[in-house]
């Protein structure tokens, strides 16, 4: 059974990475690097400063902050080094047959993809804990979907790899907001 899944995940990573055009070989590099999740970090803020008295907009900045770093811990060091999982570019049979796109391989395990954690856990405790009413919060969700498609894109990943990543960041996003809601004290009105 688990070498079908492992199999059907091979399949389904060779299919997307196949899906390539010179116009998104730039674009899924940019995705896929961090500096795209600032935008976002900055308006989660923003949005906690403006509607959140000061002690649960501190608690609000410090779980945002702890959790990111949480989802990346659970991911980065714990799975990946419990599954020993090797990235799909790490993989001999497979490493003349994906397109990488420059794109560096990184560490030797893939299994959960951190990118995924760390962006999916950005997105889910924001939209759950500041309990985004607006139209666009479901817009929002587009930010972690594109960075785990980009690290298939660029063929650092397996499907499985980024959806264990969505998986970790949407729990650790769960289990802080939770928190987050008991502990704060909301701005009334809002």
């Amino acid at each position: 059974m688990i070498e079908t899944i492992l199999q059907w995940d091979k399949e389904l990573y060779l299919l997307i990475n196949s899906w390539n055009s010179p116009l998104l070989n730039s674009v899924m590099v940019v995705i896929s690097g961090q500096i795209i999740w600032f935008p976002f970090i900055i308006g989660f803020l923003y949005y906690g400063f403006k509607n959140l008295d000061r002690k649960s907009f501190y608690l609000f900045a410090l779980f945002l902050a702890l959790g990111i770093y949480a989802a990346d811990m659970t991911s980065s060091y714990l799975l990946k080094n419990h599954f020993l999982r090797f990235r799909p570019c790490k993989v001999p049979e497979l490493r003349s047959i994906i397109n990488r796109f420059g794109q560096k391989c990184g560490g030797k395990y893939g299994f959960v993809s951190s990118h995924a954690s760390n962006s999916f856990f950005l997105v889910a405790f924001s939209v759950f804990a500041l309990e985004l009413k607006s139209k666009w919060k479901h817009a929002l969700w587009i930010l972690p979907i594109m960075v785990s498609y980009s690290r298939l894109y660029l063929g650092v990943h397996y499907p499985s790899d980024v959806t264990g990543g969505a998986i970790v960041g949407i729990g650790w996003a769960w289990c802080l907001t939770f928190y987050f809601k008991h502990r704060s004290w909301r701005k009334s009105g809002y």
